[in-house]
């Protein structure tokens, strides 16, 4: 069954890029619609029920945030398209939905694409995503939240509220105030680039923690940090020196 695609995009050569690579290379997508507009765009979803939108977030009347909160039903997967822009971009990452950066690449077009083919997504966990975007590109860092999702459950929570990271593997174990621990499929790596800009800090291989719940820094070996809560996590030699000098910007 084809993928029936919407592309909003202002920049006539970044669209058409984008037409070429997916009439070349992506044999079950369906190009229904292109807009070159906010108002276009809005006006395009209502009438075709797109499968797939791909949204550049700057846009001539609007943001793609702007664009989401307009509309009512989210029956669509969405794939944001964007220059690198660091606010935007992490509000993006945190609220688990797929980007591309511009210039797109065909192996990045295609890597989104494989996961827009492997979703299974109702409506509800949809809306939630697209929320939780427009939530953590209007607020403040401190009210920043996350989505994160196990086999059985979706967890929206606030970055804040996160204590620490330890990894297993190729999975994680996020540690949060209010949940306790939850086990995901992703690596410790995956983590730290989307909580460092929000005051973490990888501490050790397997341990990644919010600077706000140090409590001590014991200085015996390479160290460790005792948290809040009383959990005690090791400070390998190599990053004692960044953690450190992370630990007093923030004091």
């Amino acid at each position: 069954m084809a993928i029936k695609t919407i592309i909003v995009e202002d920049e006539v050569n970044a669209r058409k890029a984008l037409v070429n690579m997916l009439e070349f290379y992506e044999k079950d997508v369906e190009i229904i619609g292109q807009a070159k507009n906010l108002e276009e765009g809005i006006e395009l979803i209502k009438n075709n029920q797109p499968d797939l939108v791909l949204l550049d977030v700057r846009l001539p009347d609007g943001t793609g945030f702007d664009l989401i909160s307009k509309l009512k039903k989210y029956s669509f997967k969405l794939v944001f398209v964007t220059a690198y822009n660091e606010y935007a971009l992490k509000a993006i990452k945190l609220s688990a939905l797929d980007y591309l950066l511009k210039p797109v690449k065909p192996n990045e077009l295609n890597r989104a694409l494989d996961k827009v083919r492997e979703a299974v997504e109702n409506e509800e966990q949809l809306k939630v995503k697209y929320e939780t975007a427009i939530e953590n590109f209007s607020k403040p860092a401190p009210k920043r939240k996350i989505i994160l999702n196990t086999v059985d459950s979706m967890y929206v929570l606030e970055v804040s509220g996160i204590i620490r990271c330890e990894a297993s593997e190729n999975y994680t174990s996020v540690y949060a105030k209010d949940k306790g621990r939850i086990m995901l499929a992703k690596t410790l790596k995956d983590f730290e680039e989307m909580l460092v800009p929000f005051g973490f800090f990888r501490v050790h291989q397997s341990h990644l923690v919010n600077l706000q719940y140090v409590d001590t820094y014991e200085k015996r070996g390479s160290g460790r940090v005792l948290l809040k809560n009383g959990e005690k996590i090791p400070v390998s030699t190599r990053r004692k020196e960044g953690f450190l000098r992370a630990l007093e910007a923030i004091i």
